[in-house]
């Protein structure tokens, strides 16, 4: 596994990364997405003035599936300046010649243990015996000891069987994708961002069945809003406003439940929140276990 420093082990560096952040932060041009278009910028856009991941982890020294995760980890910060409050600490608490080998194999452990996933996939022998396996590979890597290429294959090939065997229980599948995405090295540009994706999805589907919102529910919303652009109903609302004037209006019942949807939406964002801040302290611890131990 090839070893990768925090900017480098350059001051300098990382000084020239956080002005440019700070440029766009200071001029209102700081934005969730695009990367870069029209002077705008979110936090791989504003160090590269360009829209260039991979060569934002190359030049500052992330790990590339940290650094192409980092814009969802902001886009579930909200409002905006705690967006800009969370991509500032992400360079800012990142230690010059700090070791990130580790940190995203650390991240998907973390994503693996989710309780919720672990009770799931527990019903489920082939996906829960998926689940361990994976995470026990990733901890070998932690340790410095990264299994080949036909192992990691050989897990997400069976993971992948696991998810199949389950049919069409739409909750249960979410539940195996997120296996079956963390079942790649460290070194997959995407593989923590789409367990991260995966994780958050299932979540909210699990959240949401909770308070009885079905796929059938969201459809009929659609159609009760596409309905009402055509008719010109409510024209005196905008976006999600619009919306919930006609549900009140006309169908109180699925209102309140309109309601309970996004309270769930919004409260699945803490999931993005909290790894990002898990992100964050690893790093900072990776600079303390990296440091020799002082003479006696």
């Amino acid at each position: 596994m090839m070893t990768m420093v925090a900017f480098h082990g350059d001051a300098a560096l990382k000084a020239q990364a956080m002005e440019r952040l700070r440029r766009h932060i200071a001029a209102d041009s700081f934005v969730y997405f695009p990367a870069w278009e029209n002077g705008q910028a979110n936090v791989i856009g504003a160090v590269m003035e360009a829209d260039d991941t991979p060569g934002f982890a190359e030049r500052l020294g992330y790990p590339v599936a940290l650094a192409e995760t980092l814009p969802i980890l902001v886009n579930g910060f909200r409002p905006k300046a705690e967006a800009e409050r969370f991509a500032w600490a992400w360079l800012e608490r990142t230690p010059v010649g700090a070791d990130l080998t580790r940190i995203v194999s650390q991240l998907v452990l973390d994503l693996l243990a989710s309780a919720e996933l672990a009770a799931l996939t527990g019903k489920h022998p082939d996906v829960e015996r998926g689940r361990l396996a994976i995470m026990a590979l990733h901890r070998a890597a932690i340790d410095g000891d990264e299994p080949d290429r036909k192992t990691w294959k050989a897990a997400r090939m069976a993971a992948v069987a696991a998810t199949d065997a389950l049919g069409e229980a739409a909750l249960d599948r979410r539940a195996g994708q997120v296996i079956e995405a963390a079942a790649w090295p460290a070194s997959m540009r995407t593989v923590l961002r789409d367990t991260l994706n995966g994780l958050g999805t299932f979540e909210l589907y699990l959240a949401l069945s909770r308070i009885g919102w079905t796929d059938q529910d969201e459809s009929r919303v659609f159609h009760i809003r596409d309905q009402a652009e055509k008719d010109g109903y409510k024209a005196e609302f905008s976006g999600l406003d619009r919306v919930l004037a006609i549900l009140d209006a006309d169908h109180p019942a699925l209102a309140g439940q309109f309601r309970l949807r996004l309270e769930r939406m919004e409260a699945s964002n803490e999931r993005y929140r909290s790894i990002g801040w898990k992100a964050i302290e690893l790093m900072e611890r990776a600079a303390v276990d990296a440091a020799p131990v002082p003479a006696q």
